[in-house]
């Protein structure tokens, strides 16, 4: 009975640990990018947030059990290796040794299991709390809790800055016993300079009431020094923005990575060059922001030689420095933004700068920010665990032949262009979709995103023939990615009619869509193209725009011009790196264009003395030696090709499956 009363008082401790995890872990003013740590300990049982579980939405699986002697031991033995990665693979091992039935052999212990075995009350909630940070991360430190009007039930010690893992663990080791020799108690509230807040209490409704405290006392603090802070006016210049982040990407070791600007009022107040040579305030920005951002001056025109210019020397000058590229940067007149490999990397390092800046604001009533020395961050740089932690949060970038791309398609709502979206979204790329109908546009974007995970897909409202829709879908790939790999013109029209009974606005139409549409395509990317030195531009061309067409005269003209402008294109943007290339397929004998009532089956009918739909199939299929239709996919594969290689331009690439051969 005494065990059964026991395991069910240990269910009731879990459940209230897992409801506190996710009230603390799903507010961004205290945990960012699964930072902070969650326990409750009973005898000599620790169950402590495992490392890299989020406690947004953590469960029992999220929770190690640990020998809370074991861990303890940590600070007793005497015969660490004085090599530090020998000492941390030590201490790695120590850990991983007490656990007690770990659902995997593989999930690690945090590295902060110390620190919660050594306060001896039941629950003890660690955040990175921005009002906390304000304090430790600021001058005043110590001296500024001092002024903190908190409540009597908070019992806070000052623990210095030094490094995580074991030191951190002695050093609060070594805080506590005076604090007790003082007090005749344990406190329940830790002020972990540069590091976070650590309250700890018998209860989970006593540990949310302590940081329930603390924050009101220091937000009281805070605003009555600083006031409320001014809303800055900020507006981003997206001509600029389609030139700069395209230089930047192109620039990187990985030019593949997606870039996202970093929303925070705090930032903008205080952007400048002074403020990206500000160290990292606390571990935490280090792993996923660096120690520093770099700074982008403004070039000296708009000309794309005098941005990359700007850029690469900025970019260079970095990676000679740290050995290795940014992920935060500040582009001058522009803004900050966070980059990343993966949409998961980018919102961490964009959530988590926002972060420090509000904590960089908070110092200000403390007297400023007190940032971490060159040593401190270059020891948070190299450490181990902070590696591993760092990997577990980050995302994975989807493999395929298209890994990384991003390319703009037109006409992707349906038929060929949804199907192409769909054939690139398997092979890793990022979409921007444009159409001119939301109906069909929204759920296909849903779609995309649905089967091949969030970010991958964006959508826009667009009429090719206008010039303006087309700068504002770049502008969108850019502001979404960072940067514009290739544009593919798809839309068009097909509508078919003898030459004596073609409505000449319907000619016109036909021409303007699938011609000069291909036109604007090409010049709004190569706009943005060309700051990059690279890109592809591909047209969905046809076998209609090498051979003549009966009663297809309007789309047979559009495509035999699509391929003089194909070459013509290729040879104006050479100089700019990009490439340009038509693709020419045959007929989609299997798609709505040709099979859906009153599509190419029906309208081609009298063609041929009127005979069935099934007659029109069969003629059409008699034309081509592979004995069957094109379809979608022998048209992604042809894409692939041309995104693969590096030296082609200017050509009509047949898809036809041998009709066409010219």
């Amino acid at each position: 009975m005494v065990r059964k009363k026991s395991v069910t008082n240990i269910r009731a401790l879990l459940k209230d640990l897992i409801a506190i995890s996710r009230q603390y872990g799903a507010d961004p003013m205290h945990v960012i990018a699964g930072g902070g740590n969650t326990s409750i300990k009973k005898g000599n049982a620790l169950w402590i947030k495992a490392s890299g579980k989020s406690m947004a939405t953590i469960g029992p699986d999220g929770f190690l059990e640990l020998d809370k002697e074991r861990v303890l031991s940590t600070l007793t033995r005497k015969d660490w290796s004085k090599n530090r990665e020998e000492r941390e693979d030590q201490i790695a091992k120590v850990l991983l040794d007490s656990r007690r039935n770990p659902p995997d052999p593989d999930t690690r212990p945090s590295v902060e299991s110390t620190l919660h075995a050594l306060m001896p009350q039941t629950f003890v909630l660690h955040t990175h709390g921005e009002l906390a940070n304000g304090l430790t991360c600021s001058k005043m430190g110590e001296d500024g809790l001092k002024k903190i009007a908190l409540p009597a039930k908070v019992k806070p010690v000052w623990m210095r800055y030094v490094d995580p893992g074991l030191p951190l663990a002695q050093e609060l080791e070594r805080v506590l016993k005076q604090y007790v020799e003082e007090h005749g108690e344990y406190p329940n509230t830790v002020f972990m300079a540069k590091h976070g807040i650590l309250v700890a209490a018998e209860t989970a409704e006593g540990a949310d009431s302590l940081m329930k405290a603390c924050d009101r006392a220091l937000k009281t603090f805070i605003q009555k020094k600083r006031g409320v802070p001014k809303k800055p006016k900020v507006a981003v210049d997206s001509v600029y923005e389609r030139a700069m982040l395209p230089a930047i990407r192109s620039l990187l070791p990985e030019p593949t990575w997606i870039f996202r600007r970093i929303l925070e009022p705090a930032l903008d107040r205080h952007f400048s060059k002074g403020l990206s040579q500000v160290p990292s305030l606390l571990p935490d920005e280090t792993v996923y922001c660096g120690a520093f951002p770099v700074w982008i001056p403004a070039p000296k025109s708009m000309e794309p030689r005098d941005v990359r210019e700007a850029v690469e020397k900025s970019l260079s000058k970095y990676l000679d420095r740290y050995g290795k590229p940014p992920v935060v940067f500040f582009a001058e007149g522009l803004g900050a933004y966070a980059a990343g490999p993966t949409q998961k990397d980018v919102t961490n390092t964009a959530d988590m700068f926002a972060s420090a800046m509000r904590m960089y604001e908070n110092t200000l009533a403390f007297g400023g920010p007190n940032p971490l020395t060159k040593r401190e961050w270059t020891f948070i740089d190299n450490w181990s665990v902070e590696k591993y932690r760092r990997k577990q949060a980050a995302g994975s970038s989807a493999a395929g032949r298209a890994s990384g791309k991003v390319i703009l398609v037109t006409g992707a709502a349906q038929g060929v262009g949804k199907e192409i979206a769909e054939g690139l979204a398997a092979e890793g790329a990022r979409l921007v979709l444009a159409d001119l109908n939301p109906a069909t546009l929204n759920p296909t974007v849903e779609s995309l995103t649905e089967t091949y995970g969030p970010g991958v897909a964006v959508g826009g409202v667009c009429n090719v023939t206008s010039e303006e829709d087309l700068d504002r879908m770049v502008a969108l790939a850019i502001s979404t990615f960072g940067g514009l790999d290739a544009a593919i013109s798809n839309a068009g029209i097909l509508k078919a009619f003898k030459v004596t009974d073609f409505p000449a606005d319907t000619w016109r139409a036909i021409v303007d869509v699938n011609l000069a549409g291909y036109f604007l395509t090409a010049k709004c990317a190569a706009k943005a193209m060309r700051y990059q030195h690279s890109g592809n531009i591909i047209q969905i061309n046809s076998k209609s725009g090498k051979m003549g067409s009966k009663y297809n005269s309007a789309y047979a003209a559009s495509k035999f011009g699509g391929i003089g402008l194909t070459q013509s294109l290729a040879l104006d943007l050479i100089e700019d790196g990009v490439r340009v290339n038509a693709i020419c397929p045959g007929n989609f004998l299997d798609l709505p264009l040709w099979s859906a009532p009153g599509g190419l089956f029906d309208q081609y009918r009298p063609k041929f003395g009127n005979v069935s739909r099934e007659e029109v199939r069969k003629i059409y299929e008699g034309k081509v030696p592979m004995g069957r239709g094109c379809q979608v996919s022998d048209v992604v594969k042809t894409i692939l090709y041309i995104l693969e290689q590096g030296y082609e331009t200017g050509q009509a690439y047949n898809v036809t499956g041998g009709q066409e051969m010219r």
